[in-house]
């Protein structure tokens, strides 16, 4: 709607704001809600002791990004700075609080806070666009609707806190500080491309290169699941490393479902895919969305889960400098050549060889093959089907208006995801009232 509504400089204003929520929520929380799904909740502590963690964890990190924004951002006024500031501890307490639910497996609570949040947001939009947009005014809605969310989530949690003491219990606090550094490196990475572009382009510019690059919420979801689902079951008593390399290979089996189809559809349909979505202004933006894309069949798996219960994060924090430096070197190379698109294909390149990096030392780790972490002759097989099928549909459909030819691919889209989901789940099981 914003894309619509707004010019294409106040878009890429909002979508600037965005972009740094989305990589300063992951510096400022510092790897805390990765290691409390690893380690388990904060609630096993004292309130003062984890209350002093997040006050040092926030220091350590608000400052240096409040300074950043002050000093080196040439967008925003320092009004806005503020407002920004606030939205940024509001969600970063969240992401605390989330990752400590998600320990707990208290997964119903989360979908309430959740839901009420979306609600919340999309009103507080829309009352944006009645009573005149400005940038402030929607940082304040947004602050409103992160801190009721916040606020759901600690009142129905508040009694799990005990007495204990923090730092006295605290084994693996070494793996915080590795956890905190390839966090801050890995979403650096995966970002460098907007960090760099957000501070050269004009907004205007800035808009069509961020509609054309944004990763798809569904993707991000799945992967918490992956990396929650793993962690909680290993930590339970008859947990044992086959039966965690099984979970991960069924996953990422049950993943691929859903994430090939979800490839296939945006890399050929990504013309009607940007205009439908957000208009004609932005049709630029559909070769980078096909572009980027082609990290989607990737993300089948939480590359970093198995060396996590494995306490390896010495080898996750190696393959956030292996993905930074083939990134950055080959923006320098890919950019002249390609422009924005060698921006796009240099991030996609250096996810693949992280990703094969990590599969690499998870099989030493762990002893075993890669054929047995991964059913890699099924996913070959399904990834050629799925591929090949949405070819022939996208040449038959090519005649056909961009409506028409989007909805015979997101038909054919949610065809493959229920037959591929059905192989996966006994959907019996799952109704209720079912003894």
């Amino acid at each position: 709607m914003f894309s619509r509504f707004l010019s294409q400089n106040e878009y890429g204003i909002y979508q600037t704001v965005w972009t740094y929520l989305s990589i300063f929520v992951i510096i400022s929380t510092f790897g805390l809600p990765r290691y409390i799904l690893t380690y388990g909740s904060l609630y096993q502590y004292s309130k003062g002791m984890i209350y002093r963690l997040i006050a040092f964890v926030f220091l350590l990190t608000i400052v240096p990004l409040t300074f950043y924004l002050i000093f080196f951002d040439s967008v925003f006024s320092n009004w806005t700075i503020f407002l920004f500031i606030l939205l940024l501890i509001s969600q970063s307490i969240y992401l605390i609080q989330e990752a400590n639910v998600l320990s707990l497996t208290a997964n119903k609570l989360l979908i309430v806070s959740n839901v009420s949040y979306a609600i919340l947001l999309f009103a507080a939009h829309l009352l944006l666009l009645f009573i005149g947009y400005s940038i402030d005014l929607c940082l304040m809605m947004i602050i409103g609707v992160s801190i009721i969310r916040n606020v759901i989530i600690f009142l129905s949690v508040k009694n799990q806190f005990t007495k204990e003491q923090l730092l006295s219990t605290f084994k693996e606090r070494l793996q915080l500080v590795w956890f905190g550094i390839n966090d801050t490196l890995q979403i650096l990475t995966k970002w460098i491309d907007k960090i760099i572009l957000v501070l050269i382009l004009p907004s205007a510019e800035y808009a069509i290169y961020f509609n054309g690059t944004y990763e798809i919420p569904l993707i991000g979801m799945g992967l918490s699941a992956f990396q929650t689902i793993l962690t909680t079951q290993s930590a339970k008593a008859d947990s044992t490393e086959a039966t965690n390399i099984a979970l991960f290979n069924t996953a990422a089996m049950f993943m691929s479902g859903i994430l090939f189809p979800l490839f296939a559809f945006c890399v050929l349909f990504a013309d009607e895919i940007i205009f439908i979505l957000f208009g004609s202004k932005y049709v630029e933006s559909a070769s980078l969305f096909a572009i980027t894309a082609l990290l989607i069949p990737m993300r089948i798996c939480n590359y970093t889960v198995l060396l996590q219960l494995k306490s390896r994060g010495d080898i996750i924090l190696i393959g956030s400098l292996i993905d930074f430096a083939v990134a950055i070197t080959l923006m320098i190379f890919l950019y002249p050549i390609s422009g924005l698109n060698g921006l796009a294909l240099s991030i996609v390149i250096a996810t693949y060889i992280q990703a094969a990096f990590y599969l690499v030392k998870i099989s030493s780790i762990y002893k075993t093959r890669l054929s047995i972490l991964l059913p890699l002759k099924q996913l070959a097989v399904r990834f050629v089907i799925v591929l090949g099928v949405f070819l022939v549909v996208k040449f038959a459909l090519s005649q056909f208006s961009g409506v028409i030819s989007l909805s015979g691919g997101a038909l054919v889209f949610a065809v493959f995801v229920l037959v591929f989901l059905k192989k996966s789940i006994d959907f019996k099981k799952l109704l209720p009232f079912r003894s």
